[in-house]
């Protein structure tokens, strides 16, 4: 009862008449039955709610006050406070009255999207400041967004899923959005590091990816996004920027490059998928190691002698590491090389090679920690003072090698305690025990045959070198003999040698992988194999084999020709020459040249300067590298036995065979082997296996290092040059008189000849006087000293040459070349008979009183007194 009188009190008193009269004016045929009905219905809701009739006295009197100052939005959040029937119906009643006056699509507490209404009132009603920096934001978003309307919606509502996942987190962290607003996350590293700290339920970052847009729409400078551009890919390095802005720079500059272009012939999708998996590696990497990268960027990898890039492996897995170590070496423009990120690892740099070998002593390290400083000082000092020994770097590196094994096979187990407490100097403590005990072992060891010999001398050397360098005394016990070992290794036993069909099976397929392939690198390896098998060279020389030790032989005779220079470290780094004519094995000089002209010509300007100087390059993508050794023949064996193969190519049996043999006891020529070809394979073993190697060499001495050289890369000069007058302007030879002024390309082929006996120091001038004759640097005086020169020239030095290649089959060669200088000698005596017939005369004169001019005492061993004549 009371309450009914209540109501009707207040409907005495609540006059809507003003209302009703400014939307009278607005009415309309279609809307005014509704708005007369939504009259009564909010006449009904505040005579019902006290709180809304103190909020709506406004509306009341001027019902275009709903377009000002967010009325109508703070209407709607007031709504809150009543039954939720109600709250709808309040609201709907605001909606029509708004679109009587004005056209209206939502309401303030919606954004409007594409074609869909977000409801942002709950927002609204928790924080007025949140609620209305979402709408903002979500709006800027709607209109700037590029990509197509249905997933500009669909990312403007995930955006406030993804807020409220994130407020469900933490009551905190929502008390601190609904203060701060949108704003409250500072920057874009901040965003990410509050969704680190409070992870919400989003695979892939979907929802997360969706808030971050919209936010950057409402306030792009505030929330920034740092991209690499990769080919068509756009990556977000934001987190990494914030760490290092250098960096990014660095990066970038790699993304541009030709390699990661797909310029380089490499696939631009796989280049790409591996530019961003590196960035995710790097990304791991720093994350850690802040510190260390902070203002040097990708350079802070080597910093502190790579400590970084040592934890970066630790991190990463072996695919990510060595993507990281490939990006790295572009961008530091050299190798990154194994041992710099490997503790324990000796390295040995082989200059030749341009490589590094290296020695894990990881295991004696974790075994015996307390040595490994001293070992890692012994390394670097003999590497630093090597120049000065007697060994050089492959000796060096075998050593360190058998000292690793040494410690783990025979000190360590025995002697730890020992080694652990004096080090290396172990060895010489109560009167050398150690080292007695060492010797005895290793002796027992190869008496038992449980190491062979070699294997037994080569530990007992590395032992009494390391004694000399750690100046500790040397005990001569238990030595080793080596006697019946090297009586064993002189027999030859047939099946190290390849027989008649293996060869046959060998040539074959390597001659229809030569047909078949297409493959730059596997083509090259065969025709590697291919001169091989026909030369029988060593794998080493061979390799080392330089474009300029490949000489065109102009001869007098006017018949082509090549020669080939072959160091052999074996022998002392001795210089082999090899004659390659017609009359040889020609195919040889023509895989050797074709290599060199074609094969290698299209792509050898694209290696560096070191590697260009090689015959034997081979290219994969851009990359071009020589051939090594050390991997060469497994890589023609690979290629002859998926051909189908079944001999495995060997090149110690190649090297053993008989062919080979014969190059090294008969001059080394083309030809014998051609000929001892032709016979049958027993035949071959019986006469030509066994021939004394000492015997040849006394037999043919000059032919091998005088004859084979005459013309080896020197320019062949037809012209004859006579001086009147010695004005000592020219040096002084055995022949005559040089022209030359040092470092020219004869001088140049000489060195490389006689490399071993300069001790690898560079030479500046020709020594091969024997060659003079027909050099285009050769003058000689018209007088008498100059013409005997000439004459004991001829009469002697080639005589005795002619008597040494008297007993050589197939000597032809040898013969035509000594003809031909004969009548060199002939040709000159007759240009100084016009200049000064009386020199020529007094010339002949003194060599019939004197003998043979002083100045060839040198070349003929066989003339003992001046005078004497064979």
């Amino acid at each position: 009862m009371l309450i009914n009188q209540e109501v009707q009190m207040l409907d005495t008193v609540l006059d809507l008449s003003q209302l009703e009269e400014q939307l009278g004016s607005c009415l309309t045929d279609e809307n005014c039955k509704r708005i007369k009905l939504h009259i009564s219905f909010l006449k009904r809701l505040l005579l019902r709610h006290s709180v809304l009739r103190n909020h709506c006295q406004s509306l009341i009197q001027d019902v275009n006050s709903l377009f000002r100052d967010d009325y109508w939005l703070r209407l709607e959040i007031q709504a809150q406070h009543i039954e939720p029937e109600d709250d709808v119906l309040f609201r709907r009643c605001l909606f029509h009255f708004a679109t009587a006056l004005t056209k209206v699509s939502s309401r303030p507490s919606t954004v409007f999207v594409f074609d869909t209404n977000i409801d942002l009132l709950h927002w609204h009603r928790k924080s007025f400041r949140l609620g209305k920096e979402l709408n903002d934001a979500i709006s800027a978003w709607d209109k700037r967004s590029t990509f197509a309307r249905s997933t500009t919606r669909a990312i403007a509502q995930r955006a406030p899923k993804c807020l409220q996942l994130l407020c469900d987190c933490s009551p905190s962290l929502t008390k601190q959005l609904h203060e701060k607003g949108l704003l409250w996350f500072k920057s874009t590293t901040h965003f990410r590091q509050i969704f680190n700290k409070y992870p919400i339920k989003d695979k892939n970052s979907i929802l997360q990816s969706a808030l971050f847009s919209v936010l950057k729409a409402y306030q792009p400078d505030h929330f920034q996004v740092i991209r690499i551009t990769i080919n068509d890919k756009s990556i977000d390095v934001t987190d990494l920027n914030d760490i290092e802005p250098l960096l990014i720079e660095q990066l970038q500059a790699l993304a541009n490059s030709d390699k990661f272009k797909g310029e380089l012939e490499h696939d631009v999708v796989s280049m790409t998928i591996r530019f961003i998996a590196n960035l995710n590696a790097i990304r791991k990497v720093i994350q850690s190691n802040k510190l260390l990268i902070n203002g040097k960027g990708l350079n802070g990898f080597k910093q502190n002698n790579y400590q970084v890039l040592k934890k970066a492996k630790c991190i990463l897995s072996k695919y990510q590491f060595a993507e990281l170590l490939l990006l790295l070496e572009q961008y530091f423009g050299h190798e990154v090389h194994r041992h710099y990120y490997v503790d324990h690892l000796l390295p040995f740099y082989f200059e030749k090679e341009k490589k590094y070998r290296l020695i894990d002593y990881g295991e004696v390290a974790s075994k015996c920690p307390g040595i490994m400083a001293e070992i890692e000082q012994i390394h670097k000092s003999e590497t630093e003072l090597l120049p000065e020994k007697n060994y050089d770097m492959e000796t060096l590196h075998t050593r360190f090698s058998k000292l690793k094994r040494l410690i783990l096979k025979y000190i360590v187990p025995t002697f730890k305690y020992e080694l652990a407490s004096h080090g290396i100097r172990c060895l010489s403590i109560k009167k050398n025990r150690i080292q007695k005990a060492l010797f005895q072992q290793l002796q027992s060891d190869v008496k038992t045959k449980v190491i062979s010999v070699r294997s037994g001398t080569s530990y007992t050397e590395a032992i009494r070198w390391l004694m000399l360098i750690t100046g500790q005394q040397v005990v001569e016990a238990f030595k080793i003999s080596l006697k019946r070992h090297q009586r064993h290794a002189r027999r030859i036993k047939m099946e190290d040698l390849y027989s008649d069909d293996e060869l046959r099976e060998l040539i074959f397929y390597i001659e229809k992988g030569i047909k078949e392939t297409d493959n730059v690198k596997k083509l090259l390896a065969l025709y590697f194999a291919r001169i091989q098998v026909k030369s029988c060279w060593n794998t080493s020389p061979m390799t080392d084999i330089e474009l300029s030790d490949i000489a065109d032989v102009a001869l007098p005779t006017a018949k082509k020709s090549i020669s080939l220079l072959i160091q052999k470290p074996r022998k002392g780094y001795d210089i082999d020459t090899y004659s390659l004519n017609g009359r040889t094995v020609n195919s040889v000089m023509r895989d050797i040249v074709y290599i060199k002209d074609t094969l290698t010509q299209g792509y050898r300007h694209l290696g560096d300067q070191h590697t260009q100087k090689y015959l034997f390059i081979f290219k994969e993508k851009t990359n071009v590298s020589r051939v090594l050794a050390g991997n060469i023949i497994a890589h023609i064996k690979s290629i002859l036995n998926r051909l189908g193969c079944t001999v495995n190519y060997d090149s110690m049996r190649i090297r053993k065979n008989g062919a080979n043999h014969l190059y090294r006891e008969v001059a080394k020529q083309m030809r014998a082997y051609e000929s001892a070809k032709l016979h049958t394979f027993d035949t071959f073993i019986k006469h030509y296996q066994r021939v004394s190697e000492q015997k040849t060499q006394q037999t043919l001495h000059t032919a091998v290092d005088v004859m084979q050289r005459y013309f080896t890369g020197r320019e062949i000069d037809p012209e004859i040059k006579v001086l009147m007058v010695d004005d000592s302007s020219t040096q002084k030879t055995p022949t005559g008189e040089c022209a030359s002024q040092g470092n020219d390309a004869e001088a140049s082929q000489y060195g490389k000849e006689h490399r071993h006996l300069s001790g690898g120091k560079e030479n500046g001038w020709c020594s091969d006087f024997l060659a003079c004759v027909w050099c285009k640097h050769f003058r000689t005086v018209a007088d008498p000293q100059h013409v005997w020169q000439l004459l004991s020239y001829r009469d002697y030095v080639l005589a005795d040459m002619s008597a040494s290649i008297s007993d050589i089959e197939n000597n032809e060669f040898q013969q035509e070349a000594i003809a031909a200088l004969h009548q060199r000698v002939d040709d000159i005596l007759e240009q100084v008979a016009i200049k000064n017939s009386m020199a020529v005369a007094k010339g002949k004169e003194l060599m019939a009183e004197r003998g043979m001019h002083p100045y060839w005492a040198f070349a003929v061993t066989s003339v003992k007194n001046v005078g004497d004549i064979l």
